[in-house]
């Protein structure tokens, strides 16, 4: 007997992933991509798919163009933030850093720290807290905009006692 899911991943997985990285020209995030697209056709059900090959690459690339976005988004975000010059700002930054962690919600705190500190992917972070992967973007979304307001609040702050 065979299995349909272990025939249709051995036949499409490999087609899928290459199609996946010249799309996005990034293999890493292509793999994940395409674990991604399996996943939910495996929550679907294969019964409900017509055409699984071509499935998985709508959802596989639309995984793609999402985590490019993204990445696109986080590097603009941490190109906006100063430069730092000397060795006491930076003291001083991560102080205000850590004082500003704290000012978020428990939710927000840890989304924050598995992203940046620990590097997980908005994937990850959903499967490893149980929450969905939108609501770790939007959790992420509303936190760094908290903790822009704290950190520009601080370093208005510091340049006043300065």
């Amino acid at each position: 007997m065979t299995d349909p899911w272990r025939e249709l991943y051995e036949r499409e997985y490999p087609r899928l992933l290459r199609a996946l990285v010249a799309l996005g020209r990034d293999p890493a995030a292509a793999e994940d991509a395409a674990q991604e697209a399996f996943v939910k056709a495996h929550r679907t059900g294969l019964d409900r798919i017509e055409k699984p090959a071509a499935w998985l690459l709508v959802v596989g690339s639309r995984e793609v163009f999402r985590r490019a976005r993204r990445s696109r988004r986080e590097l603009e975000l941490w190109a906006s933030l100063p430069e730092r010059h000397d060795e006491i700002d930076t003291v001083a930054d991560r102080a205000d850093l850590l004082a500003a962690l704290g000012e978020l919600s428990e939710r927000q705190r840890t989304v924050v720290v598995a992203r940046y500190f620990y590097g997980l992917s908005y994937d990850e972070i959903a499967s490893h807290f149980d929450i969905k992967s939108g609501t770790v973007g939007a959790t992420l979304h509303q936190a760094i905009e908290r903790l822009r307001q704290i950190q520009l609040a601080g370093r208005l702050a510091r340049g006043v006692m300065r």
